[in-house]
């Protein structure tokens, strides 16, 4: 078989495991994803197995589409039989093919700025300050509870402090509020189908019928309630692959469990574990130092990276005096790059930091030299507030239950409704337990709002919910934006930022267009749900030829030739909420990750000084640089190498204090 011939001894084997449990332990740049997708072909090709019968779950769309596409050239035509993508997006499947069968509306997924809003309505409702209990923290808090696959009543049961007792009634309120809308969060897709399958053993046993072999990709990075659904689903043949490194766990903040992956031997005794050490990326003084700052770790699974690649370059560590030398290091550096060897693109270099706001002087100084970047987990299209309020009147067209963002396109553009006859709606709808549409509706045949533009903008509504099905996506699309005035609405203004809304809005017409030439038959909801789900690496574009600025989160799963990574001071990285013992550890993983991004060259990077609102402050290196082999590093540093505080006691001598 072609595809396993360029494959080393140990990912042969794992490849080409046959039945039971296996554990692949793949460490940075070892090519798991060569090993999954020759798994994967394996299965259909050489035994016999059905496409349809094996799911593959991976981290990120972009991954997931990677997979695909290498597939595609494997097995050919077969790839559309396979289930592969993230466990939202499977979530979302299974839920879809349940509200087929019980004829049930499939819930809109609301994303974390509709998530919010509904957490602020309902603290509202129960007259919870803001400012005594923040709304983002509570959003925080509601999220990790469906990490844990926690209900509200197991979340209030739970609660051990005022503070999550003080959580517990708006969790409660809520998701009752989500119910009535048909609408779920991000949690909800991976909660709901838990809860179906174990409310529903039948239902359950169909899926384990169906997918008879499971892969997990960066296993190391699911929470509990990914934990839970893959055990349920390998329950019975308990042929599931996990893919991972506990080296490389970076989301503990977010609800992930190292523990998953580093008890899976203990979940199945008869695993067999494959560990895939040999590195096809980074250089060997790249390789050596990356390992000689994890070892650093306890919490880990025992293993060393090694390459046949050259030795390469020494790592270099830079101290700037402050924030912008630092991007001043960063384009020279660049530009002596790209003049030393013309074939270099901009594309090949990428600067990484813990926290986005590292970004600015970078921003500035690119700005002025001129040199093309882009910013990945930044500001994103679907972000914008001319396409979050096209998408809101989409969304409540398709989801007529959907008065969040009803409430959001009522007045948008003005249609002459004040906050007096808004309340008045609201108590309307309460009373008579209708939705926010109902309940204009009724004001309007009651005679409340007899004249001007809301009886004929509800009129309007009412019979494009009619037409949704009648046209193509984006010719529907389009008729809103004109039809509810709000094109005509930015066309009116005349000004640069009106000009740059209205190609936006063109721009998501468009976008809808090319998405049915793939998907024919797909429904307005459908399209909405998928925009729902994409995140800030799915924005990542490797064939632009720019620089990229991301954080190190972001850079998951992706290598450059040339990496700079900015800020390495303590309190920034590591962060300074993160001084606990197993939060230190997952910022020396998340140094680990980024060390391991690069290719060629890998710069770290520190400030003397750095801006800190109208304070500059006076930083010390991070203890990560201190934890690099001197064998593999050229520093180039004013305060020597030593411990925080040698580094203390330095400043003093060099301030004459």
């Amino acid at each position: 078989m072609p595809y396993l011939k360029r494959l080393n001894k140990l990912q042969f084997e794992a490849a080409t495991h046959g039945l039971g449990p296996l554990l692949i332990l793949a460490g940075a740049g070892s090519g798991k994803t060569s090993v999954l997708t020759a798994r994967i072909a394996h299965l259909v090709l050489k035994r016999g197995v059905e496409p349809s019968a094996i799911l593959a779950v991976t981290f990120t769309n972009k991954a997931a589409g990677e997979i695909r596409e290498r597939l595609e050239d494997l097995v050919g035509d077969k790839v559309k039989e396979l289930t592969v993508g993230t466990f939202h997006t499977l979530g979302l499947k299974i839920l879809r093919e349940e509200a087929k069968t019980s004829s049930i509306p499939v819930p809109t997924i609301y994303d974390e700025e509709e998530q919010t809003l509904l957490v602020r309505l309902v603290m509202s409702e129960l007259s919870i300050d803001d400012k005594e209990l923040p709304f983002k923290s509570v959003v925080y808090e509601i999220n990790l509870a469906k990490n844990d696959n926690l209900s509200p009543q197991e979340f209030s049961e739970k609660a051990d402090d005022n503070f999550k007792r003080t959580i517990a009634p708006i969790y409660e309120r809520y998701q009752k509020k989500l119910q009535a809308l048909n609408a779920i969060d991000f949690g909800d897709l991976i909660c709901r189908p838990i809860r179906m399958f174990t409310a529903h053993p039948d239902m359950l046993a169909r899926y384990q019928e169906r997918f008879k072999y499971i892969l997990i990709d960066e296993y190391q990075d699911t929470n509990q309630s990914q934990y839970a659904l893959t055990s349920l689903l390998s329950s019975t043949r308990k042929n599931i692959c996990v893919v991972g490194d506990p080296d490389q766990a970076i989301y503990g903040w977010r609800g992930a469990d190292i523990k998953n992956i580093l008890r899976f031997q203990k979940d199945f005794p008869d695993a067999k574990v494959v560990k895939l050490e040999q590195n096809y990326r980074s250089t060997k003084n790249i390789l050596s130092a990356s390992n000689s700052v994890i070892k650093n770790n306890s919490e880990r699974i025992e293993k060393s990276l090694w390459t046949l690649t050259t030795e390469g370059e020494p790592v270099v560590y830079e101290e700037c005096l402050n924030e912008y030398m630092e991007a001043r290091f960063v384009v020279n550096k660049i530009r002596a790059a790209m003049s030393k060897e013309p074939s270099l693109k901009f594309k090949d270099f990428t600067i990484l930091y813990r926290t986005n706001t590292q970004s600015r002087p970078f921003e500035e100084l690119f700005f002025e030299e001129g040199i093309p970047y882009n910013i990945v987990g930044g500001f994103r299209f679907f972000d914008r507030k001319e396409i979050k309020d096209a998408l809101s009147y989409l969304k409540a067209l398709a989801n007529p239950e959907d008065s969040l963002n009803f409430l959001r396109i009522i007045n948008v553009p003005p249609r002459g409704i004040g906050k007096s006859s808004l309340d008045k709606v609201h108590r309307i709808a309460e009373g008579h337990n209708l939705t926010l549409f109902q309940a204009f509706k009724k004001t309007v045949a009651d005679g409340v709002f007899q004249r001007g533009s809301v009886p004929d903008f509800i009129r309007l509504f009412e019979g494009l919910k009619r037409e949704i099905n009648n046209e193509s996506l984006h010719e529907f699309t389009s008729r809103v934006l004109h039809l509810t005035g709000y094109m005509e609405f930015w066309e009116k203004k005349r000004t640069e930022d009106a000009e740059e809304r209205l190609k936006n809005l063109e721009s998501l017409v468009a976008a809808i267009k090319n998405y049915e030439v793939n998907h024919p038959k797909a429904t307005i909801k459908e399209y909405l749900n998928l925009v729902a789900l994409m995140s800030d690496s799915d924005g990542y574009d490797g064939k632009s030829n720019r620089v990229t600025l991301m954080s190190i989160h972001s850079a998951k799963g992706l290598e450059f030739p040339f990496v700079f990574i900015g800020g390495m001071e303590e309190g920034i990285f590591p962060h300074k909420r993160s001084m606990d013992e197993d939060s230190l550890e997952e910022e020396r993983r998340l140094c680990y990750v980024a060390m391991t991004r690069a290719k060629r060259q890998l710069y770290l990077l520190s400030a003397k000084n750095r801006s800190a609102g109208k304070e500059t402050l006076l930083q010390l290196k991070s203890r990560f640089i201190d934890e690099i082999d001197p064998a593999f590093i050229k520093r180039n540093d004013v305060v020597p190498a030593g411990t925080a505080q040698d580094h203390i006691e330095t400043i003093r001598k060099l301030l004459g204090k």
